[in-house]
């Protein structure tokens, strides 16, 4: 008879990467540590002002318990509930769950924390922008003094009588 026991057979990583994990708390989790390790990043980086503490750690707790699954749309996942009863279709910008469905605005679930975290830690990383060249400005020219057109004149004058 075979065991229906999951947590020793490699499976693949959630993490997007695709490598097949082998050892067993990697399957347990779901994640590899170089995708474990990006998540939890993202845990701490990302911008989840949305979401109360309470939601945070819920969206934490199911990721670390491999509840969010991508499915073959991409930018959606599987995300199964707390009690593991249902199992709710989350974008982040929506969710089939109770509270995404029935208020208007819908109101940011747990869920969608959780895949807001998943999708942050799965984002490339900015790539460092290098400080633009110092531009060599040229020296301004100098000024030419304004000319006074009487000193002028009265010197062409001056000339003038000295000839004369």
């Amino acid at each position: 008879m075979s065991s229906t026991d999951t947590s020793t057979k490699a499976r693949k990583c959630l993490g997007g990467c695709g490598r097949t994990l082998r050892s067993a708390e990697a399957v347990a989790r779901g994640y590899g540590s170089g995708c474990w390790a990006k998540l939890r990043k993202a845990a701490r980086t990302a911008d989840l002002s949305a979401w109360t503490e309470s939601q945070i750690e819920d969206a934490r707790q199911a990721i670390e318990d491999g509840a969010v699954v991508p499915s073959t749309r991409e930018g959606v996942y599987h995300v199964v509930s707390v009690d593991g009863t249902e199992v709710h279709l989350t974008h982040r910008n929506g969710c089939n769950c109770v509270n995404g469905l029935k208020t208007l605005p819908p109101r940011p679930c747990w869920h969608r924390c959780a895949v807001a975290i998943v999708l942050a830690a799965s984002a490339p990383e900015p790539c460092p922008v290098p400080a633009p060249a110092p531009v060599a400005v040229p020296a301004p020219a100098p000024a030419i003094a304004p000319r006074d057109v009487l000193a002028e004149l009265e010197a062409m004058t001056d000339f003038m009588l000295a000839l004369a």
